[in-house]
Parts: C-alpha cells; structure tokens; sequence
C-alpha cells in the first residue's frame, strides 16, 4: 500500500489551514523576539520558575530561556507535519491538529510574557 500524500501547496493554500498555522507560527517568532529584546544580555542568572509557595524556584543561564519558544516551534512543526499527513483522509483531523497548535503558541506567548515580567 503506497501513501500517498496531499500536495502541500494545496495544504497551504486551504484558508483555514492558512490562517491557523501563519498565525501560530508569528506567535511563534513573537514569543523569540520579545525574550531576544526584553532580557538583559549582561545577566549571567535569570529566574526560570516562580511558585506561590516557593518564590523563584529555578535559576539559568540566558540561553535556557530561549527553551520555551523552541519548544513552540517543535510543536508547531510537528502539529503541522501531523495535520498535512492526515488531511487526505479526514480534514477535520487536520483543523484540529493546527487548532491545538495555535491554542499552544498561545500559552507559549503567555509564557514569554511572565518570564521577561519575572526577570525585568
């Protein structure tokens, strides 16, 4: 049984499919920008966790606050490359997929948000 795959020009070219991954990729390039423009690049320490109960709770390296947004892209990768495989058989899969996606992005932005607020 061959597989065959649905051309991804036409996956783009879907406007659901489009405005979704557009939108959760720039979210994705937001979330690197504002953590590349809003820390401070002599620190050698950021706060990485805050806890209630705890106060600041992990501490790193500059770099390891770039980890977040690397995961978004990860997971945006992957949840594309999971709804453009699976949009031949049922789209509605795919909108899904690319709907978590996004939904991801935007905690991921969230994210960013409280790190630079707990580091600034």
């Amino acid at each position: 049984m061959k597989l065959r795959l649905y051309p991804l020009k036409l996956y783009l070219k879907s406007l659901p499919i489009a405005v979704i991954v557009g939108s959760a990729f720039v979210l994705n390039i937001f979330s690197w920008f504002w953590l590349w423009l809003q820390i401070p690049r002599g620190i050698d320490q950021l706060f990485l966790h805050y806890s209630i109960l705890f106060g600041v709770d992990f501490i790193g390296t500059r770099t390891q606050i770039f980890y977040v947004p690397l995961l978004g892209l990860v997971i945006w990768i992957l949840n594309t490359f999971a709804g453009w495989l699976l949009y031949r058989k049922d789209d509605f899969m795919s909108h899904v997929f690319n709907f978590v996606n996004l939904l991801c992005q935007i905690f991921i932005v969230i994210a960013t948000f409280l790190l630079v607020f707990l580091n600034v």
